[in-house]
């Protein structure tokens, strides 16, 4: 595909034809960063290995401004076809700008109860977002951190290589 996008170009011989391709290229990679415009943040740790041990903790850092403005709150997790569980829970911990926090609990099914995976991609890796919480507010501005664990009943998880927050700002 490279190969004739090359050739195509290559064969291009005068510039009115270049200057319209290029606007052509433009006008497509401003469309496609418009449409995530609504992106508050976006972080993922990938895990070596595809082991995630329970002592292992994974940190979010983020700074808001706003404190009038509602988010939706997801969680996106890359598993490989060797999780051997049908399911993934988190502990998570937020930590608040004046030393407060909350703890929660989350819940990820990653498969039916066929064994059938969710989430897209193709081969070994499925992705996967979780909707966690809707409508979140950040009440004072500042550092926030977002520190997540895997809540399974093993000590390692094998099978789990990414682990992402997701944070949109609402529509008005």
């Amino acid at each position: 595909m490279t190969i004739k996008i090359f050739m195509a170009l290559s064969k291009i011989t005068s510039r009115h034809s270049f200057i319209r391709i290029s606007v052509l290229f433009l006008a497509i990679a401003l469309s496609a960063t418009a449409c995530n415009n609504d992106v508050f943040h976006n972080e993922s740790v990938h895990l070596k290995n595809n082991s995630w041990k329970a002592a292992d903790t994974l940190f979010y850092n983020f700074n808001s401004k706003d404190t009038l403005a509602t988010y939706d709150f997801y969680f996106e997790i890359r598993n490989t076809t060797d999780y051997d569980m049908q399911n993934l829970y988190l502990f998570i911990t937020a930590y608040y700008p004046g030393n407060t926090y909350s703890r929660d609990t989350a819940e990820c099914i990653l498969a039916a109860a066929d064994g059938k995976w969710f989430g897209k991609g193709m081969g070994k890796h499925k992705d996967n977002r979780f909707l966690f919480r809707k409508g979140v507010r950040f009440r004072k501005p500042g550092n926030y951190t977002i520190a997540v664990n895997q809540a399974m009943r093993k000590d390692t998880l094998n099978g789990i290589s990414d682990v992402g927050i997701l944070i949109k700002k609402q529509a008005n």
